[in-house]
C-alpha cells in the first residue's frame, strides 16, 4: 500500500471508531429514557408500551 492509502485508511477508522466511542459516551451521559420525543412522559413507560404491545398482538 502506498503511503497516501495509509494515511486514508488510518484517517478513516480514527473517524468511525471515534465516533463510535462518542455516540457511546453520549448515551451513557443522556440515557435514551429521559430524550427524545416521549422524554420523561407517563405514556412513554415500559408498562404501558408494553401492555399497548400485548394489546395489539392479541387483536391481530
Amino acid at each position: 500500500m502506498s503511503t497516501t492509502a495509509i494515511i486514508m485508511m488510518t484517517l478513516f477508522i480514527v473517524v468511525i471508531w471515534g465516533g463510535l466511542v462518542f455516540s457511546a459516551l453520549a448515551l451513557r451521559r443522556e440515557p435514551d429514557e429521559r430524550t427524545g420525543s416521549f422524554g420523561t412522559s407517563p405514556h412513554a413507560t415500559d408498562t404501558v408500551l408494553i401492555e399497548q404491545e400485548l394489546d395489539r398482538t392479541a387483536t391481530a
